[in-house]
């Protein structure tokens, strides 16, 4: 039997010819030291018509030195790659090697190109001439690598694409491939890690999220297998063919046979012909019918009554007859929130008291966020029952959402006396105690409702809330994630993902969530904040405070859009601005972390290291971040306290970094260590550092 890699391969063969050593090429300057400003830099930039034209005048000026024709001829062959003329780079190669047969970024073309041509000794030969002049050049490593992939060498590719790792740790192409080598070798784990690091590096860097679905996939996490695929899809839908196929394949093993379909016949619309492709497109059609013809296909589709799903006030069967009743539950599981409340209001004016009919409208309000109407529906439900445990719950979250906390921990609590297994009250209660800083008793309680009831999607995206706030967004992603598996709609989840995704670096992932959001919902506060975020992480200060200021009118008590303007505020040097934000926020939630920690690095602006110091001692006893050890070790260097600002930047580098925030002092503690390390000599007379 042959194994799903090769099954797809055999779907898609020829098709994907490996990118990666060409990608890595054209990201590569040709020319290391441009010889003139103007045409050789031109010529070594990005493989443009620009590009092309300065080469060519290089090649064709008699005049110009073999140094600035080499790089001219590999310069040109660079931009024939790009457009797939694959004999015309080869030809120019050959001949920038004939004016010099040592330049290594020509061997490292020169040999991509045959490996192109199916020459592969001749291109390892080129591969390892490139390796033997340059041993320091992570780039003739990684050319090395994919060759020897493509020939499943799996061992040997490992070993070059982790030298190529070595020299250069950022490298998110080498990363790619060894996931790849260790996806096909069967070392799932290992592969997630090279994916990861690849995504966070670069988010658009790609065949990434193509093989960490394909480590997902192996590890039997269909789920997070198939968001992957879709994720590399949504990158590059014209291209990314193998993403398709692969999606479609576990769209069939979760009997989702519709979506199946689809993508089998997106691939069919380029490679009609193919015979796998179609064979699996039959069976998932012949799958659908069979199901089509037990009845399970109407069932299993059929959208869930609204308010019965576990964990929810179950909304009884309308009684016989009542069409009103009937149609607002259609316009219910249709969206249609207002229909419904408009047909429910005319049932209870001639029957005030109809509980299907109070049910249905309570839920219709909620969505609609029409909390107050919501409550007094509820209100009078309770009056004709008042021990149902999930109306006391539900109203409960109602009053938390309007953050009527009192209220709400007394329902929650009277609906976990009368039923301590009630998952909604639990999620009730979690609510109230996020709300009010008690966030590890809210992790506490999400926690318990999830245990009762782990289909409930608002539990998760609660939870991946407080998570978001106590900075820990891999924990948080894993929440929303899940939230969304439950209720793909949810733009809640899908906002703070693509949210928490930015946080941690990974922008054009993220970008893609909010997209999705403002495309359905365009002034979703969390979706515009996200907005605000790629402004700041692009150092548009101006624009980002723009933005900010629209969403901390809109929700002025929710303290992250004050921390971020403080932040832009910071980039645009008026740190006394950015402390009133801190201040704010930290009168109503003197613990808040993020807030803590921005507030001593603003002090620290202000010049006033001693309370920037007290400031990120608070909020490095909390919980230790790599932004707040390097802000303290600023401090403590402003102080004259090397010791202490020495150790903390030390920390900083060991530390692993889980945002955007966290990267860049990284990369600047590193720096410093480096350069303490050059002013503090081991003392032993025989050279060194002590550090």
């Amino acid at each position: 039997m042959r194994s799903r890699s090769i099954c797809i391969d055999a779907a898609i063969s020829g098709v994907r010819f490996p990118l990666l050593p060409m990608l890595a090429l054209l990201l590569w300057p040709a020319f290391a030291d441009p010889a003139r400003a103007g045409d050789v830099e031109d010529c070594g930039g990005p493989p443009t018509e620009k590009a092309e034209a300065a080469c060519s005048g290089i090649i064709n000026d008699a005049a110009r030195s073999t140094e600035d024709r080499t790089k001219a001829f590999t310069g040109r062959s660079r931009f024939y790659i790009a457009r797939n003329k694959i004999d015309q780079a080869l030809s120019d190669a050959d001949a920038a090697l004939q004016l010099n047969p040592q330049f290594v970024p020509a061997l490292i073309a020169h040999g991509y190109l045959r490996q192109r041509k199916g020459s592969l000794d001749q291109a390892h030969a080129d591969f390892d001439r490139a390796i033997e002049l340059e041993p320091k050049n992570p780039f003739g490593f990684l050319a090395r690598g994919n060759l020897r992939a493509d020939q499943h060498a799996w061992t040997e590719a490992i070993s070059d694409y982790g030298e190529a790792i070595t020299l250069r740790q950022d490298l998110p192409a080498a990363h790619v491939g060894r996931a790849r080598a260790y996806v096909e070798s069967g070392q799932p784990d290992a592969a997630l890690a090279d994916a990861n690091t690849a995504i966070a590096v670069n988010a658009s860097t790609p065949n990434a999220f193509y093989w960490r679905g394909q480590a997902y996939r192996r590890k039997g996490d269909i789920d997070h297998a198939i968001e992957d695929f879709s994720r590399a899809i949504a990158q590059a839908p014209q291209t990314e063919r193998n993403a398709y196929f692969a999606r479609a394949q576990l769209y069939s093993a979760k009997g989702d046979y519709v979506r199946a379909i689809g993508d089998f016949d997106l691939l069919l619309k380029v490679l009609p012909d193919n015979k796998e492709i179609q064979q699996q497109r039959q069976q998932a059609l012949a799958m659908q019918a069979e199901l089509a013809k037990s009845g399970a296909a109407a069932s299993s589709q059929a959208a869930p009554a609204p308010g019965a799903t576990p964990g929810r006030p179950a909304t009884p069967a309308p009684a016989a007859g009542n069409e009103q009743i009937e149609q607002a539950r259609q316009f219910v599981a249709q969206g249609n929130h207002a229909g419904a409340v408009a047909n429910l209001t005319q049932v209870l004016r001639g029957d005030p008291r109809n509980e299907a009919a109070l049910r249905l409208r309570a839920l219709a309000y909620s969505r609609l966020g029409r909390m107050a109407e919501a409550r007094n529906d509820l209100t009078e439900l309770l009056k004709l029952k008042p021990n149902d445990p999930q109306l006391l719950a539900f109203r409960a979250l109602n009053a938390a959402g309007m953050r009527q906390f009192d209220d709400a921990m007394t329902d929650a609590g009277r609906a976990i006396t009368l039923d301590p297994n009630n998952a909604l009250a639990y999620l009730a209660r979690g609510l109230v105690k996020a709300g009010t800083g008690k966030v590890q008793d809210a992790l506490a309680d999400y926690d318990h409702s999830i245990s009762l009831n782990a289909k409930e999607a608002l539990a998760y995206t609660e939870r991946g809330l407080v998570y978001v706030g106590l900075n820990q967004l891999d924990k948080a992603l894993l929440d929303f994630d899940q939230a969304l598996a439950l209720v793909p709609t949810n733009l809640v989840a899908k906002s703070w993902r693509g949210l928490a995704l930015m946080l941690k670096g990974r922008t054009d992932e993220g970008l893609v969530d909010i997209d999705g959001v403002l495309e359905r919902s365009p002034n979703n506060p969390t979706a515009q904040l996200g907005r605000g975020l790629a402004m700041l992480t692009s150092s548009q200060f101006d624009r980002a405070v723009a933005a900010l200021d629209q969403i901390v009118t809109k929700t002025p008590n929710d303290a992250f859009p004050h921390v971020l303007r403080a932040r832009a505020y910071l980039g645009l040097k008026k740190p006394d601005d950015a402390m009133k934000d801190l201040n704010f926020v930290l009168a109503a939630r003197p613990d808040y972390l993020p807030a803590l920690t921005l507030r001593g690095i603003t002090w620290s602006a202000l010049r006033n290291y001693d309370k920037a110091v007290e400031d990120l001692d608070r909020a490095i006893a909390q919980k230790e971040t790599v932004e707040g050890l390097f802000a303290r070790a600023k401090a403590h260097e402003a102080l004259n306290h090397t010791d202490k600002a020495t150790e903390d930047f030390r920390k900083a580098t060991q530390l692993a970094p889980s945002s955007v925030f966290d990267v860049l002092a990284q990369a600047e503690s590193k720096r410093k260590i480096e350069e303490l390390s050059k002013r503090v000599p081991c003392g032993t007379g025989q050279g060194g550092t002590c550090l």
